[in-house]
């Protein structure tokens, strides 16, 4: 259910984050992969997978 939400947000959200100046990147950390997204110098950090997963 987490992969279909992740696949579901990154239609939507890089047209979202685009448009209001925002910058995504991603890192991995602790054997998790994660999703930093910063908009107006706030910044959110999502766990989207494993380290090394597609």
């Amino acid at each position: 259910m987490t992969r279909l939400v992740d696949r579901l947000l990154a239609r939507v959200a890089p047209k979202a984050t685009a448009s209001a100046g925002c910058q995504t990147s991603y890192y991995c950390s602790g054997g998790l992969k994660y999703r930093k997204v910063c908009c107006d110098g706030r910044c959110r950090h999502y766990v989207v997978g494993a380290c090394g997963s597609p």
